[in-house]
């Protein structure tokens, strides 16, 4: 197992730079190597890393800004970065909030090492990780859940907010699943075959979720979306939509 170990590529998330250490220190005590060891300290950073860089395991503080880690795992599990949404993913924190926990344990989170980390929590938390049955591969089952912050309030509550009857509709168009674009704004309420609300009308649709879409086309029979035409600026200065030709 320790060759694997060294292997590991790993996110260390926390707005303590002791913590980040402490937490480095375990990990290669353990023989993962340090250049597989990657450090954010908040959440914002964290997504952009996980948008450029593929891990194998994150460990994340709960209490930061603006993004805390809850945020960031509802946003890795609906399919927002380019690693897979059920990526392993272990909280840190100081105290056990029920409220926290209970939220955590929603989006399925795969443990939680009480800070100050101890080496041997942090070992015996990602054997568990490792070891344990990864959640299904569904990024559209993760948007109801609640984390009570106000980033998630932003992002997504707003999503499911009553539309203003007097507030334009935007062109749209339908395109294939296959031809969509990753950040095409969906103009409809997407549903799976057998009507369950994916994503509603405003959300963006991820890279993530275009490839599950595709990859299990039976199991959401999704082959068609509706978006807002991409709108340019004319050379005289005034919006066209682009030709989708």
């Amino acid at each position: 197992m320790s060759n694997e170990l060294e292997k590991l590529k790993i996110l260390v998330v926390d707005d303590q730079s002791l913590v980040r250490t402490l937490v480095s220190q375990s990990l290669q005590s353990m023989g993962i190597r340090a250049e597989n060891i990657s450090q954010a300290p908040d959440g914002s950073t964290a997504m952009r890393t996980l948008d450029m860089r593929m891990v194998d395991l994150v460990l994340c503080d709960v209490e930061m800004k603006p993004m805390n880690g809850l945020d960031l795992l509802k946003e890795l599990r609906c399919g927002h970065t380019m690693n897979a949404s059920n990526l392993p993913f272990i909280i840190l924190s100081g105290h056990a909030d029920r409220g926290n926990v209970t939220v955590a344990m929603q989006l399925h989170a795969d443990g939680f090492v009480v800070k100050p980390p101890k080496p041997v929590d942090v070992e015996k938390a990602i054997m568990q990780a490792l070891r344990r049955t990864r959640p299904e591969v569904d990024p559209f089952s993760y948007y109801g859940v609640d984390t009570g912050t106000d980033y998630d309030k932003k992002v997504f509550r707003r999503l499911f907010e009553p539309r203003p009857e007097d507030l334009p509709d935007a062109p749209n168009e339908t395109v294939t699943v296959n031809s969509a674009k990753p950040g095409a704004v969906l103009a409809e309420d997407l549903f799976s075959k057998s009507g369950h609300l994916l994503l509603p009308r405003g959300a963006s649709i991820s890279a993530n979720q275009l490839a599950v879409l595709r990859n299990y086309s039976d199991r959401y029979g999704v082959q068609q979306l509706v978006v807002e035409k991409a709108v340019v600026v004319a050379s005289d200065g005034d919006p066209a939509s682009e030709p989708t030709g």
